[in-house]
């Protein structure tokens, strides 16, 4: 079978997003929270491959590393609604320290599927929802940050 096709969409799943512009943040306010659709295979007409055991985290603008601030000091937080259960539980990502995403529906393991659909928001097994958020803490290095957010998986 043919590997996954992931694409990201915004909250309507009709725009393809690739950069979140967080814009200003204070220490201790969070920043809105930015969500996004992460589809396997979206108005795909066959079968590809699940994307197994996937996982979100955060690098350096490098994507390699996590030794600055942001990345190592955990000031991006997600929040996935299908594990989470509600958009209240937040967790800390960064370097080492993932959060497991799930498809909104149809999987009990960390997967979204790569079945044929036809790419509307009725297909739950085909994407997952990701809340994504800035919390800096009081003592962070004001200044402009570069950080990559890292979506990993696998398939067979």
């Amino acid at each position: 079978m043919s590997a996954p096709i992931i694409t990201l969409y915004d909250t309507t799943h009709t725009s393809l997003v690739s950069i979140w512009n967080v814009g200003t943040v204070k220490a201790q306010v969070p920043s809105p929270a930015f969500t996004v659709n992460i589809w396997n295979n979206k108005a795909g007409s066959v079968d590809v491959s699940d994307l197994k055991d996937c996982m979100v985290s955060v690098y350096d603008a490098s994507g390699t590393t996590y030794v600055d601030d942001v990345a190592a000091n955990q000031w991006v937080e997600a929040n996935v609604p299908s594990i989470d259960g509600s958009t209240t539980v937040w967790t800390k990502i960064g370097g080492l320290n993932t959060k497991a995403l799930r498809a909104n529906s149809g999987v009990t393991d960390n997967s979204i599927k790569g079945t044929a659909n036809n790419g509307v928001a009725s297909n739950t097994s085909n994407f997952c929802t990701l809340n994504l958020r800035v919390n800096a803490p009081i003592n962070s290095v004001p200044g402009n940050k570069s950080f990559k957010v890292r979506l990993t998986g696998y398939y067979t």
